[in-house]
């Protein structure tokens, strides 16, 4: 399997609203440092995840081709674009996938932005251990990733922009920096997608 991809019309119109309305169930919970989110989550042993488990993880199986075992899911509420990072840390020893449903049922031109390097603690460390790259990303600050700067971009080289399709699917290896596009310039207030993150 590649270390990242999308795979489209995996998941009807009607599922994205029966899979969104059982996630709104899900309390408001904020994420972690300087807010771009809630991440309202949910882990195995929660009453979610059967229901999960039977809409939307039997499917990424079978489509996928692989076992999941689910680290923890959340319902990204994103208001502010993620800055560049890496998935790794979690608390697991065997990170694996990181996968993301879109739960728009209209197209938005919005993307994830995956990048060719891998990171296994935080992007600052990466900074300080790495050097610029001569076939950098830079170029994606006039566009996706003005939130970023250009120093930082000049460290990473795109391997995909995926753009959230409905019904859609995008999966990454968790050690990948990625980051979101600066949705809040194409006017998008909120977006929201099912991600769910798991080891090996």
């Amino acid at each position: 399997m590649q270390l990242a991809g999308q795979l489209l019309d995996i998941f009807t119109h009607e599922e994205l609203v029966n899979i969104l309305h059982i996630l709104t169930k899900l309390p408001d919970r904020k994420n972690s440092g300087n807010f771009n989110a809630y991440t309202n989550g949910f882990q195995t042993k929660d009453f979610m995840y059967p229901v999960m488990d039977k809409l939307v993880i039997k499917k990424i199986e079978t489509v996928l081709g692989i076992k999941i075992n689910l680290l923890h899911g959340m319902l990204l509420k994103e208001e502010r674009p993620w800055g560049i990072h890496t998935d790794y840390v979690k608390g697991d020893k065997n990170p694996d996938l990181a996968i993301l449903i879109p739960l728009n049922t209209e197209e938005l031109d919005t993307h994830t932005v995956v990048f060719n390097e891998q990171c296994l603690d935080s992007f600052d460390n990466f900074i300080l251990t790495n050097k610029k790259l001569e076939n950098n990303a830079k170029d994606l600050y006039n566009n996706l990733c003005s939130h970023e700067t250009i120093n930082r971009l000049e460290y990473v080289s795109l391997l995909s922009a995926y753009n959230w399709h409905s019904g859609s699917m995008i999966y990454w290896d968790r050690k990948l920096l990625h980051s979101s596009d600066n949705f809040l310039q194409n006017g998008i207030k909120q977006k929201l997608a099912l991600v769910l993150f798991t080891t090996n």
